[in-house]
């Protein structure tokens, strides 16, 4: 009886045990990879071979998967039901693939924690819930995701990073960035020349090695910006609303500054001997001045944050 009953007990186990996988398919040049994995964590490696691998175990919830060509790209989609109730119970897949470094990803999830390296055509990755780690990754890169964090180091080309909750980290990206982003921090130490951020509460932390284009509209938050060097022509625009801003240029930069603050905003200077101007009327106060011949034109705003210019060390 007693090990009747054990049988039992282990009945639901053994019929929900997730499926294990080993596939490969030929990939034809340069055809996109379309990953489909709704829950669990994926890892993506590219490399010079001209096969898409996958290996691991599926979730205990997917009811098989495809693998096919389908002519303008590679598939491989986890079966999963259509009634998702109780997909939160169970273990998602954990899958390592491996696809050639000369193909495009592209990369759809719900709760997926995904780390992608080593690959040239770029890629676009969107999951609802979950973490996104990026590394060696060129060409045109777009990262979506509603609750999760995400790490990159050493992308290539035309970036962009969209999320809702979540912290994004940049390290040593080339090319332009754009950040879309609602509660998060956003930390970049970049070598792109062209940068885009707009977001409503989070911290803003940017280290930049040579700047060209900047574009920073925020709410809340805290700022704080490093610039190495402003190439001649460059142009800064910052908006906020009630976030503090530290900017810190070297000594010897070219730029026309044009910087407003309002509803008792403050403004520091510490590149000239120019002093803010406060408004006749109201607690306004503005601040116009050229240095070094201002090739840069840096435009600040604020409604009641304070904004500070600093040489850097």
């Amino acid at each position: 009886m007693k090990t009747l009953l054990l049988a039992l007990t282990l009945l639901p186990f053994l019929a929900t045990a997730g499926e294990k996988i080993n596939e490969q398919i030929e990939v034809p040049v340069n055809k996109r990879i379309f990953i489909d994995n709704q829950r669990g964590d994926v890892r993506i490696e590219g490399w010079d071979k001209p096969q898409l691998q996958i290996t691991g175990e599926l979730d205990d919830k997917a009811q098989g998967y495809r693998l096919e060509d389908q002519g303008g790209r590679i598939e491989f989609v986890v079966k999963m039901p259509r009634n998702n109730n109780g997909w939160n119970r169970g273990d998602g897949s954990q899958l390592v693939i491996y696809m050639p470094n000369s193909s495009e990803l592209e990369f759809t999830g719900v709760n997926a924690t995904i780390s992608v390296k080593n690959l040239n055509a770029g890629a676009d990755i969107d999951v609802v819930n979950g973490d996104i780690n990026l590394q060696s990754i060129s060409g045109n890169i777009s990262v979506d995701t509603v609750n999760g964090d995400v790490s990159a180091i050493d992308l290539k080309g035309d970036i962009r990073y969209e999320t809702v909750n979540g912290e994004i980290n940049d390290k040593d990206s080339q090319g332009t960035l754009r950040f879309t982003a609602v509660n998060g921090d956003i930390k970049s130490k970049t070598a792109a020349q062209e940068v885009r951020l707009e977001n409503v509460n989070g911290d803003i932390d940017f280290a930049f090695v040579a700047l060209k284009s900047l574009r920073i509209s925020t709410v809340n938050g805290e700022s704080e910006i490093h610039i190495n060097e402003l190439l001649k022509g460059a142009q800064i625009t910052y908006e906020s609303v009630s976030g503090d801003a530290d900017f810190y240029f070297p000594a010897n930069v070219s730029a026309r500054f044009e910087i407003e603050a309002h509803a008792n905003g403050k403004i520091i200077n510490e590149l000239s001997n120019d002093k803010a101007k406060k408004a006749k009327y109201g607690p306004s106060s503005d601040l116009e001045f050229a240095v070094n011949g201002g090739d840069a034109d840096i435009e600040i705003d604020t409604i009641s944050g304070r904004i500070e210019l600093r040489k850097k060390n």
